[in-house]
């Protein structure tokens, strides 16, 4: 373990991150996040410093995931699916047809079409 001192640091770091991000009380976050940067500028990694730094800039940022726990997630994986379905759709000289495809794959995939008899 001695060898892989550094990686073994790390890797603690790494699930002490994940463990602030579950958090809900946004005084406990803080306190957290500020203990963690601490860990990190002193753990004399390099990349470990200069990445606390950076999170250091963004305490009360990171602090309030606790109160609003979003992300970006759906947003990325729509834009996603569009850059898909342009790639797909990449000829088509009608853009009407373009938006609909959009529209179609937005739909949530248990939509059920209507019944005709």
């Amino acid at each position: 373990l001695s060898e892989h001192r550094d990686l073994a640091i790390c890797y603690a770091m790494k699930q002490e991150m994940t463990r602030l991000f579950t958090l809900t009380d946004y005084e406990e976050a803080l306190a957290g996040w500020t203990k963690w940067i601490q860990a990190g500028l002193e753990s004399g990694i390099p990349a470990l410093v200069k990445f606390a730094r950076q999170k250091q800039k963004r305490i009360k940022g990171l602090a309030a995931h606790a109160l609003y726990p979003i992300n970006t997630g759906k947003l990325e994986g729509f834009n996603n699916k569009i850059e898909v379905l342009k790639r797909i759709g990449y000829g088509y000289r009608n853009m009407d047809y373009f938006f609909t495809l959009i529209r179609f794959h937005s739909l949530p995939k248990n939509y059920s079409s209507p019944k005709f008899p």
